[in-house]
């Protein structure tokens, strides 16, 4: 049986300590979310600077978050690539050291060769050779694409593709993607933004970087939602609508590490070419935390 992918689970940022990934610093981030009543983990997405790391860094990453995490909470690990043959290698490699899923992300460098056969192709391949079940993931802010909800409704009839995460932040494709996709198929909100509009429409559940941050906010929208409490989760939502749209949105990976570090996790250095606010910025991301009684 596999693990459930409802919830919250955090896009975990990869610290590093000079440059170098620093496993310590990981380990000691996982047993402070451990406290929450998160979902699992996700390692190596797009918050987490997977694509500035080397294989053998992400692999000792994902086992580290393994072994550090909680009983019960589910492992994904960003797995996809330009090229079809490394994402299925590395795929099955992470599952090797403790990945129960693949997120795996659109290949985009070639984007005006990546119609919807081609990108229907990829991810067919992708699932038939991977050892662990695959999540769709389109985050068209980055690579320039977007997954055509026929392309994800067909995906979806795949034995081994259980997911999607949709980062668009498009709320009306969100309901689009759901109507078309089977009522098992585990479509979960990438946008910390629009976490309880996407709870409304039928989401899984979500996978934030704003649960970085507000790992307890998230949770309680989740929960209260569930319970149908429609009303006080709208209200937590609001709460932390601007530390998603300012520091998620804005500032990115290196605003995301200052907030960390303010409060009281290990954010640290983003990697290079990526470079550390100002301290106007760091000033600016304190100010937004405290507004929404984060800190």
């Amino acid at each position: 049986m596999k693990p459930s992918l409802s919830g919250i689970f955090p896009a975990l940022t990869t610290p590093f300590d000079k440059g170098e990934l620093s496993l310590p610093r990981l380990k000691s981030n996982i047993e402070k979310y451990n406290r929450y009543d998160l979902s699992g983990y996700v390692v190596l997405g797009s918050t987490g600077e997977g694509i500035l790391l080397n294989d053998v860094e992400g692999l000792k990453a994902i086992e580290t978050v393994r072994s550090s995490a909680a009983p019960g909470k589910v492992i994904i690990a960003g797995t996809g690539t330009d090229s079809t043959r490394p994402t299925i290698q590395f795929t099955n490699q992470a599952a090797e050291v403790g990945a129960q899923y693949a997120l795996v992300v659109t290949p985009f460098y070639y984007k005006a060769q990546m119609t919807a056969q081609a990108l229907e192709a990829y991810f067919l391949e992708v699932a038939d050779q991977s050892r662990i079940p695959i999540i769709l993931y389109t985050v068209p802010k980055f690579t320039g694409l977007d997954l055509p909800v026929h392309v994800i409704a067909s995906l979806a009839e795949h034995p081994n593709i259980v997911g999607l995460k949709d980062s668009s932040g498009n709320i009306s494709t969100f309901g689009e993607i759901l109507k078309a996709c089977p009522e098992d198929f585990n479509v979960l909100q990438g946008s910390g933004s629009v976490v309880h509009a996407s709870l409304a429409l039928g989401a899984r559940g979500a996978i934030l970087a704003l649960a970085d941050m507000a790992p307890g906010e998230c949770v309680e929208i989740y929960k209260l939602a569930r319970a149908g409490a429609w009303e006080k989760a709208r209200e937590v939502q609001l709460r932390v609508i601007t530390v998603n749209q300012r520091i998620v949105g804005n500032y990115g990976i290196p605003g995301i590490k200052c907030a960390l570090d303010l409060l009281g996790y290990f954010g640290g250095d983003p990697r290079p070419p990526l470079r550390h606010v100002s301290q106007d910025v760091r000033d600016t991301i304190g100010q937004l935390l405290s507004d929404a009684g984060l800190l």
